[in-house]
């Protein structure tokens, strides 16, 4: 009985692993991160493991106790729930389908780490593997035997492009090191076994689920990532992976008391040493901001929008789901309601994302939003650290990943973040945890599980038609370039209902309704797009559907609107100069005009001089006077 019992913890602890292996495989096997039947995969994948952890929650011993980041994350999924239902925007439900898994997955690790004792060890010998299988992928991509998924970059590893690929691998590297350098003290001692007995424990089920296959998968982890992190060039990751590494040595090696010994013994020395390392790290920061300073300088812009946004809508945000649009809105506002310098002109963008996940949630959710997702956040990343958990090492180096990019919009990320955050949650010892054990704590949790199936239903149905549709559009949107935009009009009927919170789709459909003459439905597609996106193609298009109609003063609005989105770009102003001109007010049309032909754009390109030399025969044509046209 005790044998059967022992196969069917192997047999379950095989089937978790298992579980995981789909859910990271199928995330990674989507390379533009784009709806295909991969996601329906990792949907499954997140079943399984919520039925694992109710079959778990029935029959194996409870060691759990909850936490502030528990308690954090089930407010967050009302909040979550609450946009859902309280809002007719079809972007926030696309947005709630994508958050509410990440939520279902945490809860299944929580259960498996409380279940279990060598949870944390089985789950760092999967993530050390894929992070190995990652670091191989680069590797050939680097030296040429495989391409990359993107025609500007040389690595990509299986994702789109080198920073989130970097910030995937980022993370599995500090938890791999993390977790090497706690165990090896006992690592030692099995080395140091002379009796065969002794020797032979290490061969031990246990000992090897526990101890040895987790150090050789993380070494090699370890030493494989190391090899390509370099060659991505992320800066995001370069700051993560040395800031979550100089915690760890002032935490778990003793460096912090050494230093104050230091301070207290040599005070002078310690002074001038502390301040060359300031300079140092000083100037390492300004090389890493001057190497890409317009990057840089993007980013910075980019925030600053973020938070104007949380501050003008402080209690329940744009909306989930709403950030692009309102990232758009606030841009052009920012940038009309006063002049700003050429530096921020040119950097100037349309990202559909945040590029730090915490003011992204707080644009969306407001400022309730934001400091319960760093509650939540901080909570656990304190809790792990000071117990010196590995996973708190590694979510401390997503974490800070997630202040400078967009790990949470790429589904493998947004997957391993939930993961390390659930890892890092510390449970109370078996020894001391008999009172978790009971039914008063085994039914609430039995009861979260259910809803989470029960949601999961409808995520999955949800999705599966966005993913069917999304592949009929696709096939359809060829024609695009032909001039059979009937086509697209006929399939866009059928499929707007399934795909209205796609701002992809809403634009491509739009645009077809325009070319078949149909400006009105046209502007109400496109302005339903660019409230889910801050691309200024939207505006463009609706200025030239209010053109068409006659309404000269809204098409001068929608081609402002564009412009002040993104200054740098000079089509917007192309067309209010077209407008201008059409209109017969001649003076504007020039003055434009002007501004264009001396206009230099970030971006040199054939486009632009074709436009830059029709202005110029433009105030030829209104002034008479020869104008020089731009060089070829």
């Amino acid at each position: 009985m005790k044998h059967a019992g022992t196969l069917l913890k192997y047999a379950g602890l095989l089937l978790w692993a298992a579980c995981f292996w789909m859910l990271f495989d199928a995330s990674l096997d989507m390379p533009a991160q784009e709806l295909r039947e991969q996601a329906l995969t990792s949907l499954q994948a997140v079943l399984l493991l919520l039925i694992l952890a109710a079959a778990a929650c029935c029959t194996a011993p409870l060691h759990f106790k909850l936490h502030t980041t528990d308690l954090g994350i089930f407010l967050l999924w009302g909040l979550m729930t609450a946009y859902r239902y309280g809002s007719t925007n079809p972007a926030t439900w696309v947005r709630y389908d994508e958050l509410l898994p990440a939520v279902l997955l945490y809860v299944a690790v929580r259960i498996f780490t409380a279940t279990d004792r060598r949870a944390i060890p089985v789950l760092l010998t999967l993530l050390s593997l894929f992070g190995i299988l990652e670091a191989w992928t680069g590797l050939r991509q680097i030296y040429g035997f495989t391409y990359s998924n993107h025609g500007l970059f040389r690595i990509t590893g299986s994702l789109f492009n080198p920073g989130p690929y970097a910030g995937f691998i980022t993370p599995i590297l500090v938890c791999a090191a993390a977790f090497l350098v706690r165990t090896r003290q006992t690592a030692e001692r099995l080395r140091k076994a002379h009796t065969l007995k002794q020797r032979l424990r290490s061969l031990l089920p246990n000992r090897l689920i526990r101890m040895v296959i987790p150090r050789l998968m993380c070494w090699g982890a370890v030493l494989a990532i190391l090899i390509v992190l370099p060659a991505t060039m992320s800066r995001a990751a370069g700051v993560a992976a040395a800031v979550a590494g100089a915690v760890f040595v002032l935490k778990e090696l003793g460096a912090g008391s050494r230093l104050r010994n230091l301070a207290a013994k040599y005070p002078l020395r310690f002074g001038i040493t502390t301040a060359a390392a300031m300079l140092l790290v000083a100037g390492a920061a300004f090389g890493a901001y001057w190497i890409k300073r317009p990057s840089a300088e993007g980013r910075l812009l980019i925030w600053k929008i973020d938070s104007r946004i949380m501050l003008r809508h402080p209690v329940c945000g744009a909306g989930l789901g709403s950030f692009a649009g309102a990232f758009g809105e606030e841009q052009a506002l920012y940038f009309s309601e006063k002049e700003r310098s050429e530096a921020e002109k040119r950097v100037a963008g349309c990202p559909e994302s945040g590029f730090n996940e915490f003011l992204q949630f707080g644009a969306e959710t407001g400022i309730p939003g934001f400091l319960l997702l760093v509650l939540t956040v901080g909570s656990a990343l304190y809790a792990s650290i000071r117990q010196g958990n590995p996973f708190g090492y590694g979510l401390l180096a997503a974490t800070l990943f997630a202040c400078f990019s967009y790990p949470w919009s790429v589904l493998p990320l947004r997957l391993l973040f939930v993961m390390l955050l659930a890892a890092a949650v510390p449970n109370p010892p078996p020894s001391g945890s008999r009172q978790y054990s009971t039914l008063r704590y085994r039914i609430p949790i039995l009861g979260i599980l259910a809803a989470g199936i029960i949601c999961w239903t409808g995520i999955r149905e949800r999705t599966k038609n966005r993913i069917e549709a999304r592949e009929t559009w696709n096939s359809t949107r060829i024609w695009i370039n032909s001039g059979r935009c009937d086509y697209l009009v006929e399939d866009g009927d059928k499929l707007y209902d399934r795909l209205r919170g796609d701002f992809r789709f809403l634009y491509d459909y739009g645009y077809a309704l325009h070319k078949n003459g149909n400006f009105r439905k046209s502007n109400e597609i496109l302005l339903q797009g660019a409230k889910m996106s801050s691309d200024p193609m939207f505006w463009n298009i609706m200025g030239k559907n209010f053109e068409a109609l006659g309404d000269a003063e809204r098409a001068e609005d929608s081609f402002m609107q564009a412009h002040w989105r993104i200054p740098d770009r000079i089509y917007p102003l192309y067309l209010l100069a077209c407008h201008y001109r059409d209109c017969g007010r001649t003076e504007q049309a020039v003055a434009i005009a002007r501004r264009i032909v001396t206009h230099r754009p970030k971006i040199e390109s054939t486009q632009t001089r074709d436009l830059q030399n029709e202005m110029s025969r433009m105030i030829d044509s209104l002034t008479n006077t020869p104008q020089p046209e731009n060089p070829k």
